[in-house]
């Protein structure tokens, strides 16, 4: 990945997107960029305090990603106040890295899909939350940004989610396609109001449907669209999604009272 200065589109830095050993040493193409941004609320930190990959970098990397921080961000106090700034790269090498902004450094790799030959990009909801991307197995996989949260044990309506525990590829998927050539070529999280404003309006789903206000779900990954490789296009709902509905919104939650 090459980055360029804004101001004249001047070379700047590049990342190599690649394993340190094995047959992908020499790295693969790269199918897919997506931009990631949390809001950094303070307030909702652990009293614990874990040190970033900047705090941990020697006296030369934190000169080094100063100088970063002041010729790309223009601000020498953006390590702190842009943390949350990453990128998020796909390559053909069955691989989702997730590098940060501020210092250019892989903070994680996501693994588990299959992506050898295509052009499949991985996606972020919009919280920030989830990563999900698409597979030539015919599976869409999900992810947590931040694996040391809860992760997202969650199910699909109609869609049994299975999980894999190991700690280098924990992730969550399910099947997204019965094509003759099951690849999932690309995946979408809808945004929070187009979700929120959908189940609204659905009145024969949820014709008592109140107080959607109250109801305590990341709306942003409630709801994939799945594009798989003979154009068929789905839309996949979390059914953990509308059990919370159900529980706010009707007699059984105590909004109707």
């Amino acid at each position: 990945v090459y980055l360029y200065e804004a101001d004249g589109l001047k070379y700047y830095t590049q990342i190599a997107c690649r394993n340190r050993s094995g047959k992908n040493r020499k790295g693969k193409k790269v199918t897919g960029i997506s931009f990631l941004r949390e809001v950094d609320d303070k307030s909702e930190r652990s009293e614990e305090h874990h040190p970033s990959l900047t705090e941990r970098l020697s006296e030369t990397g934190r000169s080094v990603a100063n100088l970063v921080a002041t010729k790309v961000l223009g601000n020498p106090e953006a390590l702190s106040t842009r943390r949350t700034d990453r990128m998020l790269v796909s390559t053909n090498d069955s691989r989702v890295r997730l590098y940060g902004l501020n210092d250019f450094c892989m903070i994680r790799k996501y693994k588990g899909h299959t992506n050898n030959s295509m052009q499949i990009r991985a996606r972020v909801s919009e919280s920030g939350s989830h990563i999900a991307c698409g597979s030539e197995s015919g599976h869409c996989f999900i992810w947590d940004v931040d694996p040391n949260k809860n992760r997202l044990k969650k199910n699909m309506i109609n869609k049994q989610i299975q999980s894999t525990k190991d700690k280098s590829k924990s992730t969550d998927y399910f099947e997204a396609s019965k094509a003759s050539l099951p690849i999932v070529t690309d995946t979408l999280f809808f945004p929070t109001m187009t979700v929120r404003e959908s189940l609204l309006t659905s009145k024969e789903v949820f014709p008592l449907s109140l107080g959607m206000d109250r109801i305590d779900d990341d709306f942003s990954s409630a709801a994939i669209l799945t594009l798989d490789y003979d154009g068929t296009i789905r839309v996949f709902v979390r059914k953990t999604c509308i059990d919370n509905i159900l529980e706010a919104c009707t007699p059984r939650g105590g909004t109707m009272a």
